[in-house]
């Protein structure tokens, strides 16, 4: 509790609340103005969002997952503080105080997301089906690829030591994830910057040329990719917290 109240003070100052603000705001934007608007097309609005969503997350999440993992161990990397601090706390405390703390950012940042979507859906007044079960699945599936990102990238940045690489890391995963939405099924599963898109449960059933229109259509739920992102995630975990237990040793 102490280290977690230690993260708090530093976030204060970082104004991290104001990013974790930020990031929804900006997918809010993009994806209301994606939004349909139009009588024929609000039997189909959630679909369309939850459709939409995944692929906004694909280009925005990989880089801002990268900003907040590296912000939230900037101020041990300037001066190489980690070990001074290692001397005053142990290396458990100081890594479970910001691991607690960045999944929490991460969760804030997920909750504020898909909240837009029953908003969107009252303010356009949607006329299908309000869909519960699909949208609490969107909220696991990208929590789960938020927190394996954010581990992902933290990780990097222990390694190298500069907060750069897992930025450019970040930037580039973005790009790659959201070009493997246009690769076979198979190949997406090997760019885990992109697994909003294959874990998302909507798809394109028709399109009609002539009238512009878009029916969507849903497929089973991606158990596997999901647990194999929650593993990933896991891993990517331990590796980081084994890399903070090395570097006390040094």
């Amino acid at each position: 509790m102490a280290a977690f109240r230690a993260e708090l003070q530093k976030a204060h100052r970082r104004h991290d609340l104001a990013l974790c603000l930020l990031i929804p705001g900006i997918v809010v934007l993009w994806v209301g103005g994606l939004a349909p608007a139009d009588p024929e097309e609000l039997a189909n609005g959630y679909s369309a969002l939850l459709y939409s969503l995944p692929v906004i997350e694909a280009i925005l999440m990989p880089v801002m997952m990268a900003v907040l993992a590296s912000r939230l161990w900037d101020m041990e990397i300037k001066g190489n503080t980690a070990k001074l601090l290692y001397t005053l706390q142990s290396s458990r405390s100081l890594f479970a105080g910001k691991a607690v703390f960045g999944v929490l950012e991460v969760l804030l940042v997920t909750v504020l997301e898909l909240a837009c979507v029953p908003v969107l859906g009252r303010v356009h007044s949607y006329t299908e089906a309000f869909p519960t079960g699909q949208l609490c699945y969107l909220f696991v599936c990208t929590l789960a690829v938020d927190a394996m990102l954010f581990f992902g990238e933290f990780l990097l940045m222990l390694w190298v030591g500069n907060p750069l690489p897992a930025l450019c890391v970040g930037i580039v995963g973005a790009l790659v994830g959201l070009f493997s939405a246009f690769m076979p099924p198979l190949a997406s599963y090997f760019v885990p910057f992109g697994y909003y898109i294959p874990l998302s449960a909507y798809e394109v059933a028709n399109w009609d040329e002539a009238t512009h229109t878009v029916t969507y259509g849903t497929r089973p739920f991606n158990w596997g990719l999901l647990a194999f992102t929650l593993a990933l995630g896991a891993v990517l975990f331990a590796l980081a917290w084994r890399k903070v237990q090395q570097d006390e040793e040094v």
